[in-house]
């Protein structure tokens, strides 16, 4: 892979990332599309999304910070004010939130593998996020802030997360929804879903480093090139989405992808 092309996905990966219009589905649609005689493999794929991850942790220093106290703090006052620690109940949450992507993942490992291969029903299910995105527009705006979420949210979430593994399916995308449509405010739906995302990276990261050791010399510098990119690019993803988040404008990504959905599953019929 030429470092322009390793360039050019990273863009894309921190792009799609972050902004609700699935970044597995975009990668696949370009691996089939644009590189279909050079495809970046999953080494690739797991470094543009370490990038993302220090792009989350930049933007959601202050929340992991707090939880990271809280939690250290735990183990010097003792469990009983447990329940008095809101950034505590949130990494209870969040760990929670967690296990259905874990045990989705976990059993449908394969399946999920092959969707890859399978640029029809990526564009199909790009048609499908849109229609979840657009569904948001007619939703009253909730007013339950982070630390008001219940084992509900948490599980709720965490099952939209583990969707969000088909290629296609924005985890981003659904995940936040799911938050919307469970009634937190706009700014909750955003940072629990985005916190959720932390763990579920970091796992998908560690199951490939592994393989970093059979790398040839000369992919190395693609991979640093993509990663550098996705962060960068991530970074502007996030600041972009709040802003539209908070505006109400959510539901505005849908046009796009109908839009990619339809020109993608009509350019695969085509040729």
């Amino acid at each position: 892979m030429s470092w322009h092309e390793a360039l050019l996905l990273g863009i894309l990966q921190g792009l799609t990332e972050f902004l609700p219009v699935s970044s597995s589905g975009h990668l696949v649609l370009a691996e089939n599309f644009l590189l279909r005689n050079n495809p970046p493999g999953i080494t690739f794929e797991i470094a543009l999304h370490i990038g993302t991850l220090f792009a989350v942790f930049c933007i959601f220093r202050k929340d992991i910070k707090k939880i990271l106290v809280s939690f250290i703090h735990l183990f010097k006052t003792g469990t009983h004010k447990k329940r008095e620690d809101p950034y505590l109940r949130l990494l209870g949450f969040l760990l929670l939130g967690t296990i259905p992507i874990v045990l989705i993942g976990g059993l449908f490992k394969e399946g999920i593998g092959r969707l890859f291969e399978c640029p029809r029903i990526v564009s199909l299910m790009l048609i499908i996020t849109g229609i979840i995105l657009w569904a948001t527009k007619r939703l009253k705006i909730g007013r339950r802030e982070i630390h008001r979420l219940n084992i509900k949210d948490a599980l709720g979430i965490g099952l939209a997360q583990a969707i969000g593994l088909i290629p296609g399916i924005s985890r981003s995308g659904v995940t936040i929804s799911c938050g919307l449509f469970r009634g937190l405010s706009r700014d909750s739906a955003y940072r629990f879903s985005f916190l959720l995302a932390i763990p579920a990276i970091i796992g998908a990261a560690g199951l490939e480093f592994r393989n970093l050791s059979t790398i040839p010399k000369e992919d190395i510098y693609p991979l640093i090139i993509g990663a550098i990119a996705a962060f960068l690019s991530g970074l502007l993803a996030l600041k972009i989405l709040l802003s539209i988040i908070k505006k109400g404008k959510f539901s505005l990504f849908a046009y796009y992808l109908w839009f990619v959905g339809l020109l993608s599953l009509g350019v695969s019929y085509i040729g």
